[in-house]
């Protein structure tokens, strides 16, 4: 099995959000805004949009390093990112051209035929250090 680690770091991104206020005729007097803030967890692809930070969900580890194609990019302007945090990765084990998937990795319901993920990292684990902007 080769073990395939995606050369993008997996961040934590926590932002405030842009939001309405209610709707139709609002008394400016009682009206109190509150705050919309979002986590959101992806790989973070660099240099993708000025302004911004690029985070994805899914890729293809067999472009691995050479990232040819990511699944559903979010653009969060740099502007309201409160903090980001990297992750540490889960290994994804590919088969080797003619090896056959080894039988003591249970293969979960909804994962894709050949690509298990390894049991050796957890991909919650938050890492110990944070990236500041």
């Amino acid at each position: 099995m080769k073990k395939i680690k995606c050369n993008w770091d997996l961040v934590s991104v926590h932002w405030r959000d842009a939001f309405d206020g209610e709707n139709g005729w609002t008394d400016v007097k009682e009206y109190k805004a509150k705050e919309a803030t979002v986590v959101t967890v992806g790989w973070l692809w660099p240099d993708c949009l000025d302004g911004y930070i690029t985070l994805v969900n899914s890729y293809f580890p067999d472009e691995v390093p050479d990232m040819k194609t990511a699944g559903m990019p979010v653009h969060i302007p740099l502007g309201m990112v409160i903090d980001m945090q990297t992750l540490r990765q889960a290994v994804v084990l590919l088969p080797q051209e003619g090896e056959k998937q080894s039988s003591s990795l249970q293969k979960p319901p909804s994962s894709s035929e050949g690509h298990l993920p390894s049991q050796e990292i957890l991909q919650s684990e938050a890492s110990p250090h944070q990236v500041h902007l």
